[in-house]
């Protein structure tokens, strides 16, 4: 009875999971809709990066999580690379990725993040509720996964808005006020 109470709870914060990345990804569609393309596309607004750049950054991380899952749904949880076995190892996947994508249009990164979104729900729905906190794995899909779907699209999120704030309030303002750039979050396990 009790592992049946535990597959039940699991199964309930899967589908937990799912609506934060409904709900995270939802937002950020609609501060997108918001902004202009020529500002989206701006180098350096987000530190180094783009606002396009965050997003491609946002959909490589998903992609990885959606590597994760293929590894424990064929079993082999235990291969899960962890990036803070070497901290610089997030900064090596990050300058790989983002530049890797520059050649895409916004439009086309706009596709890549609701493809691979949609696979990653799919991919989550199709491992075993059990899987979820497997301790088997250096960390149970319940411990990354919110890093890797919603609280890390969030946490950009957050510094866009501030970003986009700030463009909004140097132009009424006029010239002369000169605000900080925002740079990407790089994280222990995350990014």
């Amino acid at each position: 009875m009790s592992r049946q109470v535990g597959t039940a709870s699991l199964r309930g914060w899967r589908e937990q999971a799912i609506r934060r990345m409904t709900r995270s990804r939802d937002a950020t569609l609609r501060f997108l809709a918001g902004v202009p393309e020529a500002e989206l596309v701006r180098s350096r607004t987000q530190g180094g990066w783009s606002v396009k750049d965050i997003l491609a950054h946002i959909a490589a991380w998903e992609e990885e999580a959606i590597r994760r899952f293929v590894l424990i749904a064929r079993g082999r949880g235990v291969q899960i690379y962890f990036y803070d076995v070497d901290p610089r190892a997030v900064d090596r996947f990050n300058a790989r990725v983002v530049p890797a994508a520059r050649h895409l249009t916004l439009d086309e990164i706009l596709r890549r993040l609701a493809r691979v979104r949609q696979r990653l729900i799919q991919r989550l729905r199709a491992l075993p509720a059990a899987s979820l906190r497997d301790q088997t794995h250096t960390y149970p899909v319940t411990a990354w996964l919110p890093e890797y779907a919603w609280t890390h699209e969030r946490q950009h999120l957050h510094r866009m808005r501030a970003w986009w704030k700030e463009q909004r309030a140097r132009k009424t303002e006029g010239p002369g006020r000169r605000g900080a750039a925002l740079g990407p979050r790089q994280q222990g396990r995350g990014h």
